[in-house]
């Protein structure tokens, strides 16, 4: 990843939230462009051939895996904040199947260059289910307590990304001038009012207008809200709207005299990210995959099953909370584990009818001559 694709995460977000938008007209939508990144950028470690390409070229990264680790290392290094007014965390993880053998490139390559907590579990023992969704609340600050419900019996790895931003504005707005105002097609709700230096930007070509509202002392992560004209719908913005103008518009500091009025926002949104990621360019690694840098190919077929996406984001007038997790279901048809079973002894024999678990024949077998 070259130096001015530090962060790759733009291009992909907005393309991400066009394809997640138009899949629920008229329903909030948020996603996490960051978390899911990181996340497919550490499973990109086992991609191999079209796979890898795939991947990549949806992700808007370098094919070159070396480039593309040390690019998520930088980006995940200049992420670390714990400054005055800013929290801004994140975690990553990997729960592979005990038995399975995975490559040990692929895991230190994660360990290396994303941090990444690597641990063998038991997908049949209960407690996996614990243990994994346990990390994820962990990572997210207590704000996702379940992510998975339960573990597909061919799931043989999740790959995970939390994170957790807390962020108090650099200027609060004042509660007292908050006052319940229409908002198109909800009805009244609270507005909070200020009339201070904001930076804005108008968009007359593309028919919107946006502000740029910064958190903590360093001002370095900000709020971009993106409102369409008069006339103008969301379509018409997303599809004038580009990714460079928003990191352009973030990096601005000159503000303009104006009045802003802003809803206070508490909202959840929790999704498969399958349909949208095949959309955009990644439909063989749900398919027909190559991830024989995960795994030795000659033992185990391997491909995504599903890449599970929830976040949640508050604004008030004192700042703004966010948490995402993005969990990567890496599956396969059959595994193939070396093992011995030489039935040379008395055993047991069942027939059971899998639909409906009748139980056909049972027994003991001592001597399979008689």
């Amino acid at each position: 990843m070259s130096k001015d694709k530090v962060n790759p995460t733009a291009a992909f977000g907005l393309a991400l939230l066009k394809q997640e938008i138009a899949a629920k007209p008229g329903e909030n939508v948020l996603i996490s462009p960051l978390s899911v990144s990181v996340a497919l950028g550490m499973t990109a470690n086992g991609a191999r051939g079209t796979t890898l390409k795939g991947m990549t070229s949806t992700l808007g990264i370098e094919s070159n895996l070396g480039n593309t680790n040390k690019g998520y290392a930088a980006l995940l290094e200049l992420l670390k904040r714990s400054g005055i007014g800013v929290t801004l965390d994140v975690a990553n993880g990997i729960f592979a199947q005990f038995g399975v053998t995975f490559k040990p490139q692929f895991l230190n390559a994660n360990k290396r260059y994303f941090n990444a907590k690597v641990e063998d579990l038991d997908f049949s023992d209960p407690e996996t289910l614990n243990i994994i969704n346990g990390f994820v609340s962990d990572g997210t600050n207590k704000k996702i307590d379940k992510m998975l419900e339960s573990i597909d019996p061919d799931a043989v790895m999740f790959i995970i990304n939390c994170v957790y931003f807390k962020g108090e504005w650099t200027a609060k707005f004042d509660k007292s001038l908050t006052k319940d105002l229409p908002f198109a097609g909800v009805g009244d709700i609270p507005l909070m009012y200020r009339n201070d230096p904001t930076v804005h930007a108008r968009n007359w070509s593309g028919g919107y207008q946006m502000v740029s509202l910064p958190f903590g002392d360093s001002k370095a992560v900000r709020m971009i809200a993106v409102l369409p004209d008069e006339g103008k719908t969301i379509d018409d913005v997303l599809a004038a709207l580009k990714a460079d103008s928003l990191t352009n518009f973030a990096k601005q500091n000159e503000g303009s005299d104006g009045q802003l009025w802003l809803p206070r926002i508490e909202v959840s949104y929790e999704n498969s990210l399958k349909a949208s990621l095949i959309a955009l360019g990644m439909e063989e690694a749900f398919d027909g995959a190559d991830f024989s840098g995960m795994a030795d190919a000659d033992e185990i077929s391997l491909k995504l099953g599903d890449v599970k996406h929830k976040t949640g984001f508050k604004v008030d007038e004192d700042g703004a909370e966010g948490f995402a997790a993005t969990v990567v279901e890496v599956v396969t048809e059959s595994v193939s584990m070396p093992f011995e079973m030489k039935v040379d002894k008395p055993f047991l024999k069942f027939v059971i009818d899998s639909e409906s678990d009748a139980v056909l024949f049972a027994g003991l077998i001592v001597d399979p001559t008689k």
